[in-house]
């Protein structure tokens, strides 16, 4: 762990200057106090609605005077003690106010870099680094820092991370990219009605719930099936629609990127050389207009999703670019299994 600082600036051990998150981030973080008490209430609400039942207004009020300050005072403790630093060879991310914390995150073993914006953070002009890193489960994250300086910090790691020295890092900037295509939004949304699964889902959402409820005269229980079954339905169809609204697929020297979301915005980068498989599906009602999906698995990012509709000539020819000298054969060059099989 590396020593405390109490603040940015030249790190005692070595010089390195640390920065800390944007000053938006603890607006962010005041809300864990409020998912906690959330929490508690969905998991036991008889008793959350026991408790709040006995509470006068006197005593709701003054609890929110207690918990509102308190809440706020959490997310501005966790923004001033949380700091970063990029060095020859690490980024390094400290945190926590009674129990330090310092991740040392080696350049070296990055693998993508990632920024998102989810709606709000749009709205308030900052931006999510996420990191693939080789090793790890989950992504490393810096929540939040200005858009322009996430994509800087971005381009600097990458850089760094590419062997270019670090007084020439910073001047790199953002690799040039070549636009390759756009799924135009109304041809995601006929993709999405002519697919199976959005239907299925939509009719086990009807249908289910009706049959339990002429069977049971249950109220709790046609609740508990139906919800989660609605909740399906909204995200194979809604969901993926706004997750995958304007995706635009660009190359670069770092991969292909790849940006898309209505509410949500999303930059990935696919690297080159870090694909594992590559799947191309094609569901039955698209392939009379040639239709396919590509999707893929990409080691260490949770990314799984390369074109979400396409031609199949234009899928095919982003392939070759995400695995150069491979070639998809078409239906009729594929063998069949043997009659005994």
């Amino acid at each position: 762990t590396a020593p405390r600082t109490d603040g940015p600036g030249p790190h005692p051990a070595d010089g390195v200057v640390e920065r800390r998150l944007h000053p938006v981030t603890p607006l962010r973080r005041a809300w864990a106090p409020v998912a906690v008490l959330v929490g508690w209430a969905v998991h036991d609400p008889d008793q959350a609605q026991r408790q709040l039942s006995r509470l006068t207004t006197t005593h709701l009020l003054i609890g929110l005077a207690v918990l509102i300050p308190a809440a706020a005072l959490y997310g501005f403790l966790t923004w001033w003690f949380t700091h970063y630093a990029v060095t020859d060879t690490e980024l390094r991310i400290r945190t926590g106010l009674l129990f330090r914390r310092t991740a040392h995150i080696r350049l070296e073993r990055v693998q993508a870099i990632d920024v998102t914006q989810p709606l709000l953070a749009r709205v308030a002009g900052v931006a999510k680094l996420k990191l693939d890193v080789i090793g790890t489960g989950k992504k490393d994250e810096l929540a939040f820092l200005g858009a322009d300086e996430a994509r800087a910090l971005r381009a600097e790691l990458l850089a760094r991370a590419a062997g270019l020295a670090p007084e020439t890092a910073h001047e790199v900037g953002e690799a040039p990219s070549r636009h390759l295509l756009r799924v135009p939004p109304g041809v995601l949304a006929v993709s999405l009605l002519l697919t199976g699964a959005t239907w299925g889902t939509l009719i086990a959402a009807v249908l289910v719930p009706t049959l339990l409820w002429l069977a049971t005269h249950n109220l709790w229980t046609v609740l508990a099936t139906a919800l989660p079954l609605l909740g399906a339905a909204g995200a194979s169809s809604a969901g993926r629609f706004v997750g995958e609204y304007d995706w635009t697929v660009a190359e670069s020297p770092d991969g292909l990127r790849l940006d898309h979301g209505l509410l949500d915005r999303a930059h990935e980068t696919v690297p080159p050389g870090r694909v594992q498989t590559v799947r191309i599906v094609e569901p039955l009602l698209w392939r009379r207009r040639g239709w396919v999906r590509v999707e893929l698995d990409v080691a260490g990012s949770s990314n799984s999703v390369l074109l979400p509709v396409a031609p199949r000539e234009i899928a095919e020819s982003v392939v070759a670019r995400v695995l150069p000298g491979v070639t998809v054969p078409a239906g009729p060059a594929l063998s069949r299994p043997p009659r005994r099989a």
